[in-house]
């Protein structure tokens, strides 16, 4: 298993939650300029975001719906070719309602290139994230 990138990945999800709850750039420091970030809503509306400026896209349209999202990692799978499975859980507040959402079965495929993340493909179904990183249940 490759600690250092467990600890990218952890750093990752840290650098996330500044990034979402105080508005830091630490995420961006984090990815790689040519990121693809596949999230959740792509299951729903197909679509990925691309580089820093899509992932800030992202984060914009997230701080619409969500007043907090906080991603919550349990445990870090290293997949080796500098791929890591995180397996985890969200919890976020709605901007309308004020609903709080917990959503204990999420699961991010990080792909990795020279210490910055390249990909990160979301997922709501712990199976399916398996499955994309080709491991079983």
């Amino acid at each position: 298993m490759s600690q250092e990138t467990i600890e990218i990945a952890r750093r990752s999800f840290e650098a996330f939650n500044r990034t979402f709850s105080e508005g830091t750039p630490d995420l961006y420091e984090m990815l790689d300029p040519e990121v693809e970030w596949v999230p959740m809503s792509a299951l729903l509306e197909g679509t990925a975001y691309h580089g820093h400026d899509g992932v800030r896209r992202h984060l914009e349209d997230m701080k619409r719906d969500w007043t907090t999202y906080e991603i919550r990692p349990e445990r870090y799978l290293d997949l080796g070719d500098d791929r890591v499975l995180t397996l985890g859980a969200w919890r976020a507040r709605g901007r309308g309602g004020d609903v709080l959402l917990d959503f204990p079965q999420a699961a991010w495929l990080l792909q990795y290139r020279n210490g910055k993340c390249t990909r990160v493909q979301t997922f709501t179904e712990r199976k399916k994230a398996l499955e994309a990183a080709g491991l079983s249940e």
